[in-house]
């Protein structure tokens, strides 16, 4: 993969955004719930980016929390070139998205790789928690709890018994009038009318 140049003008911009966005006690807490359930250790002598970019990690995590979604072949973990490693990571989103994790919430694989996206990356994590604790495969103070779909079912009486109903939204039409109202487009005037035409005697 060409070596990336610097940013420049509204690209430049894009970047600084987005960097400005990462959380960097999310991503320590993040490397705890990592090792936790993989079992292998994040060095903090690297960045959190060249911890996982190889996606030898993150394929771990996904094997951990849902065993056999990934290919057969993945992980790669000999002869580790851009292709391979990019590979191990697009397993893992496909895998993750097959977790549950919404497509909103997925990063891309360049995001991680060339480190131009890290923010999405924690976004992507963090919805895996989330995922992995509303499943109960996982503890973690990090993320919230994701609450099951329930789909109802309402018979047809129930269905034709709410077509009779107007909403609260929807108001009532019962003695609507427009008495009063100033015509649409019609100018309003400017002070209030207090004298018929005839002054009072006393006056």
């Amino acid at each position: 993969m060409a070596t990336r140049g610097p940013s420049y003008g509204f690209s430049r911009e894009v970047k600084n955004k987005l960097k400005s966005k990462y959380d960097k006690s999310i991503e320590q807490d993040l490397r705890t719930w990592i090792a936790e359930c993989t079992g292998l250790n994040l060095p903090e002598d690297l960045s959190f980016a060249e911890c996982l970019k190889d996606g030898i990690v993150l394929c771990a995590l996904m094997d951990y929390l849902d065993p056999g979604k990934l290919p057969k072949k993945l992980p790669h973990t000999k002869m580790l070139n851009p292709f391979r490693c990019m590979e191990n990571i697009a397993g893992f989103l496909k895998a993750v998205k097959e977790f549950g994790v919404s497509t909103t919430s997925l990063f891309q694989t360049a995001d991680l790789y060339d480190e131009s996206n890290m923010s999405q990356v924690q976004v992507c994590l963090l919805s895996l928690v989330d995922m992995a604790k509303s499943k109960g495969i996982t503890e973690s103070d990090l993320g919230v709890y994701v609450a099951e779909k329930q789909n109802r079912e309402w018979s047809q009486e129930q269905l034709r018994a709410g077509e009779g109903i107007i909403g609260l939204q929807a108001g009532s039409n019962k003695g609507a009038s427009q008495s009063g109202m100033t015509p649409y487009g019609a100018s309003r005037p400017a002070f209030e009318k207090k004298y018929s035409g005839k002054r009072d005697a006393s006056e």
